[in-house]
């Protein structure tokens, strides 16, 4: 098992390393009274193109920087969760006093409170600044300084959407004040808490009071998930939660699941308005506007076919025409509608349509332009 969690770490490093942009920024920060280092991992094609990313800003990143990084470039890679800028807070030396809290109010104090500030004001207003970065972003940490990530959640207007809490020191006020704020909460949040069967008693103890306050937290804008993983110790689970916790947060944005397929797909009366919705979910939650994936449009077409809607193929031919208009797709969707429906020769003229546009998945002007040939052999045109 450790050897083989080695061997996926350089893995996630070499990938990362040899197609990721990083790099490293001294901060000068007029609130610590001090130069702070940052590293900054952009997406692989930043510079080609103008798209705005979200950011994550990973604390402790002297040590966790690069297996958040090297995950994100590994999972966005495939389309599985968006591409994104990391951002590591280097806190080594600093990282008691970065966290420090008032004994009796349990709320950031003196150094604890600049840090709180630095993060809030100076570190994100950078990324904003210089880099092309979205409305969505996470922040994440571990035990100590996870515990303090969740007083970005507290404020009156929460910082992040998105908190990816690895076996937090949690405070004893805290679980209490997460549950008020949570309940009223009028904004859309992820929360992911997560700890191990191996790790530090006290720990483990205390996350699991914590996940028993937000576990009934009713609230439709409040979107939790809690593993308890069982094996890994205190550092040795980290390297298993880290792609949980981002395919939890980002998980209506890749491509349709099995279970995806089942629950909207199978059950729609229309497909195709299944598909467009899911893409205008990603939209409004994400802030992240992308084309239709080649890959479910034909996940939506196994749908129609199962379900014989057929008048489904229309609908689904004028997304392709707005999305994929080089592709074979719209000329398939529509021929497949006259096929189906009894309209041989408008589908033929479709098929043939599709000569010289680019592929699309399995599908291809070849296969198209044979479709149409068994057409006119079998009606005799």
């Amino acid at each position: 098992m450790k050897s083989y969690l080695l061997t996926f770490l350089c893995f996630i490093f070499f990938f990362t390393s040899s197609f990721s942009q990083t790099e490293y920024i001294e901060v000068n920060s007029s609130i610590l009274k001090q130069t702070r280092r940052i590293k900054v991992q952009l997406p692989r094609n930043y510079d080609s193109n103008e798209k705005e990313y979200p950011v994550i800003i990973v604390l402790d990143g002297d040590y966790l920087f690069e297996p958040f990084a090297g995950n994100v470039d590994y999972l966005s890679y495939w389309e599985i969760i968006p591409e994104s800028i990391v951002v590591g807070i280097n806190q080594a030396g600093y990282r008691n006093k970065d966290g420090k809290l008032s004994p009796e109010e349990e709320l950031p104090t003196t150094s604890g409170a600049d840090f709180f500030e630095f993060i809030g004001l100076e570190v994100l207003k950078y990324m904003d600044d210089n880099y092309r970065t979205t409305p969505f972003s996470i922040i994440a940490g571990l035990d100590y300084m996870a515990n303090f990530s969740n007083f970005y959640l507290l404020k009156q207007f929460p910082l992040f959407s998105g908190y990816i809490m690895l076996s937090p020191e949690v405070t004893p006020k805290l679980p209490e004040r997460l549950k008020r704020k949570l309940d009223k909460i009028d904004q859309k949040i992820w929360y992911y808490l997560a700890s191990s069967e191996e790790d530090v008693p006290s720990l483990k103890s205390k996350v699991k009071t914590l996940d028993s306050f937000l576990s009934i937290c009713n609230n439709p804008n409040f979107n939790y998930q809690f593993k308890m993983f069982e094996a890994g110790d205190h550092y040795g689970f980290v390297a298993d939660a880290i792609p949980h916790s981002l395919l939890s947060i980002f998980s209506t944005y890749g491509p349709i699941s099995d279970e995806q397929y089942e629950s909207d797909f199978l059950t729609a009366e229309s497909p195709s308005n299944a598909l467009e919705d899911k893409y205008l979910t990603i939209q409004e939650l994400y802030a992240l506007e992308i084309p239709i994936r080649t890959r479910d449009f034909l996940r939506t077409v196994d749908a129609i076919e199962e379900k014989q809607l057929w008048d489904d193929y229309q609908r689904l031919s004028k997304l392709a025409k707005k999305e994929k208009p080089e592709t074979v797709l719209y000329n398939y969707f529509l021929g497949r509608y006259f096929e189906l429906t009894g309209q041989p020769k408008r589908a033929i003229k479709e098929y043939e349509s599709s000569y010289g546009l680019e592929a699309a998945g399995y599908l291809n002007s070849e296969l198209l332009l044979n479709k149409a040939d068994k057409l006119k052999g079998t009606f005799g045109y």
